[in-house]
């Protein structure tokens, strides 16, 4: 196809119109991409600010955390248990919980707690699986794993009756024998839980103690301190003291002397032969609880003095100086009234109280004192007395706030002193 001049110069001509177009487009996006670099490389524009302000932004609380729980077996004679972790202390006390399979969840009783530890009472439980519970103000819920509760204390030879018992003593053989308060009658309960009734005593027994030759010696709040036999159930007297004397409480040494007192009546030393004489302590006070362990006999007493518990170190029948073992009024027990004494073989001291929480242990190793077993026992002790192995033979009950009267068997997780 042939083309003219004018249709030649007409094509030149569009040609350069379509340029002059296209520099006019690039001479205006030039300027607005550098409006655009220039807000993303810093210049300030009025704008609205962020809806935030950075600095009140704060890093998250450090959450608490479980490492280990011990004893992760919490066996008998156990008293405490240790959580171990970090920022424990961010956990209120009020939000540390116990929890057990099924609904059941306790609050333990907290003796110390800070960033590392918390160290608990051995709880009231008995399960094979425990696990500690921790809720934080802010963070996660924090779980332990699970940690095992064995059983201490059970009932002994099923007194259902409700009648005050008065008196608990065992023997080599670990039967245990129970007097009665109104009826005079002495139980013997075996290892397997079997009660018989031994014979009545000729008065109310307020003490018994197992002598030389496996007696059984009541002390009846009066002069005259009789003696059982066993086998036979006989009853006989075995001292008379001089008048106007109520002998209430009293033990044995390993020479066979007898140590034993009670209202404003000195404290008496009854030889193998029955023999007896008044040692010359204790005439203006009301001894309480008279106990032997390890060459010595210590004797609770309470008086226009107050509450304390002393020792005297004894060789056939004689005794040393007056030492003051523990000051019962100055410590943090002082307002309970103790009402009888054991020893474990480790010389750690447990009285018996009148206490809802009744078990008080004292170490004099480390001169600490604190409740054992807390929450566990029943209240208002009347009596303890250590068998030949790890149990702790006790009797509960109160007649003023009417507490049922029983007889319980206490592991303790050592032997008696």
């Amino acid at each position: 196809m042939l083309y003219s001049k004018t249709d030649s110069e007409n094509f030149l001509l569009f040609k350069e119109t379509k340029m002059m177009k296209t520099s006019r487009l690039i001479m205006i996006v030039i300027p607005l991409f550098a409006a655009s670099m220039a807000l993303l490389t810093g210049c300030k524009y009025d704008v609205a600010e962020p809806p935030y302000d950075a600095s009140e932004f704060k890093e998250p609380q450090s959450k608490s955390t479980i490492s280990s729980i011990n004893p992760s077996d919490v066996a008998p004679g156990v008293n405490y248990v240790t959580i171990n972790g970090v920022n424990l202390d961010l956990v209120p006390d009020d939000r540390i919980y116990l929890e057990i399979p099924g609904p059941k969840v306790s609050s333990p009783d907290i003796i110390e707690k800070n960033s590392t530890i918390i160290k608990i009472r051995r709880p009231d439980l008995v399960t094979d699986m425990c696990i500690v519970k921790l809720v934080p103000d802010s963070g996660s819920v924090v779980r332990s794993g699970s940690f095992k509760i064995d059983p201490v204390i059970e009932p002994h030879g099923s007194f259902l009756e409700n009648l005050e018992l008065r008196t608990v003593s065992v023997d080599n053989d670990e039967n245990v024998y129970i007097t009665e308060a109104s009826s005079f009658i002495i139980w013997k309960i075996t290892p397997d839980g079997e009660k018989t009734i031994v014979d009545t005593a000729s008065r109310a027994p307020f003490g018994a103690v197992i002598g030389p030759g496996g007696y059984l010696y009541l002390l009846g709040s009066n002069r005259i301190i009789d003696r059982v036999n066993l086998s036979t159930g006989d009853v006989s007297n075995w001292n008379r003291l001089s008048s106007n004397r109520q002998v209430r409480v009293g033990d044995f040494d390993n020479d066979g002397y007898m140590y034993t007192g009670g209202i404003r009546t000195d404290l008496w030393i009854v030889a193998p032969d029955s023999s007896s004489s008044a040692a010359g302590f204790y005439s203006q006070d009301s001894i309480i609880a008279v106990k032997t362990y390890n060459g010595f006999v210590y004797v609770a007493v309470t008086g226009p003095n107050g509450r304390f518990i002393y020792r005297h170190s004894t060789t056939n029948g004689t005794l040393g100086a007056q030492e003051l073992f523990l000051d019962w009024q100055a410590s943090q027990f002082g307002s309970l009234l103790f009402a009888s004494m054991a020893f474990a073989s480790d010389g750690r001291m447990f009285i018996g109280t009148d206490a809802a929480d009744a078990l008080v242990v004292f170490d004099p190793a480390t001169n600490q004192m604190d409740y054992f077993y807390k929450g566990i026992l029943p209240p208002y002790c009347k009596g303890i007395q250590w068998g030949t192995g790890n149990y702790l033979y006790m009797i509960g009950g109160n007649t003023e706030p009417a507490q049922d009267w029983k007889a319980y068997k206490v592991d303790m997780g050592s032997t008696g002193g």
